[in-house]
Formats: structure tokens, sequence, C-alpha cells
């Protein structure tokens, strides 16, 4: 069991390509109170304030499953109270956000989070039932078109232009 423990572990790292190039030459770091691999489904849960690591990219959460079929991870949900994610896109910039559950699309690398959602990145907040992180593009997607009923809350910061008046 611990072979293959380590076997997705390892998955795990060749699979995920954060924002910034040198991240996904960064291996990928998990701690929890437990873990567990399930051969007959590919699937390992870990739980008890799980950390997941990698370059600039950190998810904290109660409990996180990797979806491993035919033994490539493919996708990776985290959930907590709440979960939280950082990341770096650029040097000087940051990203983070907090929701119920976090979704991990390592093929797309897509973080979704849902239930109770905030994502801040310079100074700008965004919050959400819903909301898409793509890494590669860089972008923020909230909400759902079709909802009448949540709406998607956005505070953006005033941009300086070094010119700011008393």
């Amino acid at each position: 069991m611990r072979i293959k423990l380590l076997s997705l572990l390892l998955l795990v790292i060749s699979g995920t390509a954060p924002a910034l190039e040198s991240d996904s030459e960064k291996p990928v770091y998990i701690e929890a109170n437990s873990a567990f691999y399930d051969e007959k489904t590919d699937q390992s849960t870990y739980t008890g304030k799980v950390v997941l690591i990698q370059g600039s990219l950190r998810v904290e959460a109660d409990k996180l499953v990797a979806y491993s079929p035919g033994g490539e991870v493919k996708k990776v949900v985290a959930f907590g109270k709440p979960v939280r994610f950082w990341q770096k896109p650029k040097p000087d910039e940051e990203i983070h956000g907090t929701a119920k559950k976090a979704e991990y699309y390592l093929d797309r690398e897509v973080i979704v989070l849902i239930g109770n959602a905030v994502v801040w990145q310079n100074g700008n907040k965004y919050a959400s039932d819903r909301i898409e992180y793509d890494q590669i593009k860089g972008t923020i997607k909230a909400g759902e078109p079709t909802s009448d009923t949540k709406r998607v809350k956005i505070i953006l910061k005033p941009k300086k232009d070094g010119k700011d008046k008393p």
C-alpha cells in the first residue's frame, strides 16, 4: 500500500503545472494526519489538516481526495471549513481564495471553488457560490450565467496612476 501511495504522489507531481513555470518543475508535498489509497477506485484520501504545496501553490484543507484512473491523477478535490489556496501567478503578484470545496483539474490547470467562494487578486475581491480560476489563461470566472438568485459580488481596487490627489 505504501508503494501505491508513493506512486500516486509522484503522479501528482508530474501532472501539476501551476502558473509560474518554475512551479511545474518543483515536487508536490502533501502533509496530512492520515492517508488511505483504494486500489479498486484508484483514489487516495488524505485527512486531518491537509497541506499540499508545489512551488508557489499552497492548498490547505480538512480532507483531500485524489482521483487517478489508469494511474494518472486527473482531479484533486479538497474539502474544508474553509479550503484555502494561494498562488503567485507572477513574481510580484499573488492570488488566494477560500471556499467550502475546491476542485483542481490537472489536465486543464483549472481550480473551481464551490460554496461561499471568495478570491482576492491584486486588491480586487470576487465573491460567488462558484468561481473558476484558470492558471494557464490567468482568468477568473465567477457565478453561473443562468442563475438569477445567486449574484456575483466584486470589489475593484482603484488604479493608482502616481498622481493621487489629496
